[in-house]
């Protein structure tokens, strides 16, 4: 009995956990969260604009205001195109709602685009970047 308890209790926690959603509950929550996520030079403020940059523009460099975008996101597997074969990787879409929002920070000059990607070749943070855009989203949004 003790045995099937403690199965059942294993299972209960590892499925509350895995489906666990990131929850925002003040802009601070936000800013710690993004700086765990995306490193310097991406950047956040409090009305949700938003720099990532990601090293190169094929990786992800981008600026934009959260609130302006749709967000999708694809697990694409292992293929070739990269110099040899791509990994594994999360791609991430933002999809401007009405006109272009979208711009590299590194030439502006250029103008902005309606849509564009990032990826992450960790697939595991990859899916917590998502989750945690989503959520800024939803937060922005409400406040």
């Amino acid at each position: 009995m003790v045995k099937i308890m403690t199965f059942m209790l294993f299972c209960f926690i590892t499925f509350t956990t895995s489906n666990a959603q990131v929850v925002l509950n003040d802009f601070e929550d936000a800013s710690i969260y993004f700086d765990g996520l995306f490193e310097s030079p991406s950047s956040l403020d409090q009305y949700g604009n938003i720099v990532l940059d990601l090293g190169s523009a094929s990786a992800g460099r981008l600026k934009f205001r959260i609130s302006d975008v749709n967000i999708s996101m694809e697990e694409s597997p292992e293929e070739p195109g990269c110099a040899d074969i791509c990994p594994p990787r999360i791609i991430i879409s933002f999809k401007c709602i009405k006109s272009e929002c979208i711009s590299d920070p590194a030439f502006e000059e250029m103008g902005s685009y309606p849509s564009s990607a990032i990826s992450i070749f960790n697939i595991k943070r990859g899916k917590k970047a998502f989750e945690y855009l989503k959520a800024l989203k939803q937060f922005i949004d409400k406040n």
